[in-house]
Formats: structure tokens, sequence, C-alpha cells
């Protein structure tokens, strides 16, 4: 079973209204107008992360089980995301992305609307760090409750629907006797 992956600050709660989001915490920032917002009209929280044209903020995260994994995050404006591994970003080609929300940026509109995108780690070995980066384009992107989830694998389906059986199998001779 793959494990949870524990990104930090995920709606940006830690940061005042207005803060320059990267000076300090789990997030860093490219560029010079990515800020906390709030505290109306967060998804999740009170705060939610604003990137101007341009802008990136980066989070990195690694892996320690092979598996597939979901990104998830809310978002408004335009923009997009995308996973790079550790030798990608340490060699600074940005090249090959391991996934991306869309290959080119795209605008989600106004209110909040969910994003989601997967990708399997392959064999564990090395460092197996990731790099999540959420890039806003034209007026901008918020985002808001960023995750990374493991996929469950089919046996912990199938262990669910035994478990399920029993219970109802139990249920049953109760009922019966």
């Amino acid at each position: 079973q793959a494990a949870v992956v524990g990104l930090d600050d995920v709606s940006f709660e830690s940061y005042a209204s207005g803060a320059l989001i990267g000076s300090g915490g789990a997030w860093s920032a490219e560029g010079t107008m990515t800020t906390a917002q709030g505290p109306a009209g967060a998804y999740d929280g009170v705060r939610f992360a604003q990137l101007g044209n341009g802008d990136r903020l980066v989070q990195s995260f690694s892996i320690d089980t092979a598996g597939t994994y979901v990104v998830t995050f809310w978002a408004s404006g335009e923009g997009r995301s995308r996973l790079f591994d550790s030798d990608d970003v340490a060699a600074n080609l940005f090249t090959t992305p391991v996934a991306v929300s869309n290959a080119d940026p795209v605008n989600y509109g106004a209110g909040w609307h969910q994003v989601q995108y997967s990708f399997n780690t392959g064999a564990i070995s090395g460092s197996n760090s990731y790099h999540l980066y959420l890039s806003g384009f034209g007026g901008g992107l918020s985002v808001d409750a960023v995750s990374v989830s493991p996929v469950p694998e089919p046996e912990s389906y199938a262990m669910m629907l035994a478990g399920l059986g029993a219970l109802g199998l139990m249920a049953r001779r109760r009922r019966v006797g």
C-alpha cells in the first residue's frame, strides 16, 4: 500500500493575509506577487494562495513506497501544476515533468474548481524526491487545499469487500438465529 504524503501548510493558514508566501514556511515562491489572501473567499480554512502572472509556488516532498498517487488542489483563475523529480530539478532542466495538470495553462474561471492528476512512482530507488510546482498565468491563479495522496491498490479494495461480506454474514446469522 502506498504511503500518505505529508505536504505542509496545504491551505496556507500559517501566512497572514497579504503576506508574501515563500518568506519562510513549507512553500517557496518564485516571483514577486505570490501572497496569502483571506479571510474571505478561501475554499478550505481562511487563507489561500494568490499567484500573479509568471509566479510559481513550489513544495518538495519524498515518497518511500512505490505506487500511484494523486495530486489534488482547488483552483480559480488561470494556471497549471507540474510535478518534477529531483534529478530533473537538480540538473535545472525542467523539461520532463513526471505529471502535469495540463500541458498548457487552463483558465478555471471564477469560483473554486477541483483539479486532479495522477502519477506512478515506478520502482523506488535513490532520493525519491519530487517538486510540486503551481504556476499562475494571465490574470493569476488562486490555489487552496493542495494534497498528494495514494491511490488504493486492488488488494485494499478486495480486503474491504471481504470485510463487508463478513459483517453482512454476521448480521444475517444474528437475524436468523
